[in-house]
């Protein structure tokens, strides 16, 4: 295996880093749900390429779903939800969720039981009577490693360290993978070249869907060509920019991993 070679694999492993429990509370939110990157004309090999050279596409899929194989039973602040098998949750986007897992699914909104409500009642005495204390619960199952099983779950709404991901009992699921969304929809890696920069080159994440360009923050990613090779982790795609000539622009770039499998989000698309 080269040196490079090593380097990008090490770095992918780095990016799957697993879920830690130990980190401090965040109010969690769920997002637009991610779509899925799928398989496409990505070139394999080295590439030499100039500046406005699209050096990855993927095409566009729609969110996908999973089906509970094993049946999952959760309690949490006294928010009790039974997973049956056969059911099917959606998957969620909730930024900020420790180790950035991949394979989220998150249940339909849920008001808080009657329980938790009249104890919120019983606490703000008249004021709780006055004011609604319902509660917008969502629980979340995570795959943190991947494998179709899930080991973790959250409680969206959930106060304090009950907020947290904890640990569950292994269970199955089957993955239901979103199909193409259709009308050119694709997710595309171009090399921008070094904008009159010294030291560095860029290449630009961008998003067309039904014929319309899609605004993606954070969309240019820059890479040092002080010391070669470099490397990037874009939308999970792997980058190695292995030399590059400041006098033609010219670069030579390999794929180390392509977009797909994989996911992002684009809130226009996802509905």
């Amino acid at each position: 295996m080269t040196d490079h070679g090593r380097h990008w694999r090490s770095i992918v492993t780095l990016a799957a880093v697993p879920l830690l429990l130990a980190a401090a509370p965040a109010d969690y939110k769920i997002g637009a749900p991610p779509l899925r990157l799928l398989p496409s004309l990505t070139p394999a090999g080295e590439q030499k390429v100039l500046p406005g050279t699209i050096v990855a596409t993927s095409v566009l899929g729609r969110p996908d779903s999973a089906i509970i194989v094993t049946p999952v039973a959760l309690d949490q602040s006294g928010e009790k939800r039974a997973f049956e098998r056969g059911a099917v949750i959606a998957a969620a986007s909730v930024p900020g969720l420790p180790g950035d897992p991949q394979r989220v699914f998150c249940e339909e909104g849920k008001e808080g039981s009657l329980g938790k409500q009249m104890t919120g009642q019983m606490l703000f005495g008249m004021v709780g009577v006055l004011r609604s204390t319902k509660l917008d619960t969502r629980y979340c199952l995570i795959d943190a490693d991947g494998d179709s099983f899930f080991d973790h779950a959250f409680l969206v709404g959930a106060k304090g360290k009950n907020k947290l991901p904890y640990a569950i009992p292994k269970a199955e699921y089957g993955l239901i993978e979103g199909l193409p969304i259709g009308g050119e929809s694709v997710v595309r890696l171009r090399y921008a070249g070094s904008g009159g920069e010294k030291g560095s080159v860029f290449f630009d994440l961008e998003a067309s869907g039904f014929g319309r360009m899609r605004a993606l923050p954070g969309a240019r990613h820059t890479l040092s060509t002080v010391k070669l090779p470099a490397h990037d982790i874009i939308a999970g795609a792997v980058i190695t920019l292995l030399a590059y000539d400041a006098k033609s622009g010219e670069a030579t770039v390999i794929m180390n991993r392509d977009f797909a499998p994989g996911h992002i989000v684009l809130p226009e698309l996802s509905q």
